[in-house]
């Protein structure tokens, strides 16, 4: 009986957490056919990361189809993240435009300060021009809980410098959290940087001061305080 207990709670709690493969949707399979997901760290966990294009029939806790539509990115916990990294590497100054567009719906549920869904990161395996390793994000847009006043908005945090002892960063307010889907692209071309929400330009900046550095695009959960969060994206491309 015990033995029978234990295999009807086993049944129960798998039903309960099975998810969907986003995979099988057919609007994400080109972004998931060259991108890895990463989690809960950068590092690759067989438990919970996957290679690049590995992802038909795959799905787990902090990465799942949600009702049949959405494919969701979940995680908690300080320094942990559950992200696509797009595989092919481009620079800043390339002539051919470079977007990310995304319409997703973010839940804050219960992080603590801010979480990053969107990013431009520098590709630490690749030297830039200066023969340096830059391992950091030129862009996060990110989720943050109360800064300068403001409550429960969007802000693009862009840094401003390619030097890798240099801590220098603009942060611009994209306005208040929606509480439905909403449109977020990103293009850089020929040193340029746009950003758009809802199909308004609300950021064009120089990035030429990034030239030469090796980037790729990153979308889902990256939690910079304790807590959880869950991002649904309706859409998604590279």
């Amino acid at each position: 009986m015990r033995v029978l207990a234990l295999f009807v709670l086993f049944m129960v709690g798998t039903t309960l957490f099975a998810h969907d493969a986003p995979y099988r949707v057919a609007k994400f399979q080109d972004v998931l056919s060259h991108s890895k997901l990463q989690a809960p760290l950068s590092s690759y966990d067989p438990l919970w990361s996957r290679g690049y294009g590995d992802f038909a029939f795959y799905q787990n806790r902090y990465f799942y189809l949600q009702d049949e539509s959405y494919m969701t990115f979940e995680m908690c916990q300080k320094k942990h993240r559950s992200e696509l990294r797009e595989q092919h590497d481009w620079k800043v100054e390339t002539k051919e435009p470079k977007t990310m567009e995304a319409t997703l719906l973010l839940f804050p549920l219960s992080s603590k300060r801010e979480f990053t869904f969107l990013q431009i990161h520098a590709d630490s395996n690749r030297m830039t021009a200066a023969k340096t390793i830059l391992n950091k994000p030129l862009l996060r847009v990110v989720w943050k809980k109360n800064y300068h006043h403001l409550k429960d908005h969007i802000w693009a945090v862009v840094r401003v410098s390619a030097d890798p002892k240099e801590q220098k960063y603009m942060k611009i307010d994209l306005g208040k959290r929606p509480r439905d889907f909403f449109r977020v692209k990103v293009v850089v071309a020929q040193s340029k940087m746009k950003i758009y929400v809802a199909d308004k330009l609300c950021f064009n900046f120089d990035v030429s001061y990034w030239n030469g550095v090796w980037n790729y695009f990153k979308a889902g959960v990256y939690l910079q305080d304790e807590g959880c969060a869950k991002v649904l994206f309706k859409e998604l491309k590279f």
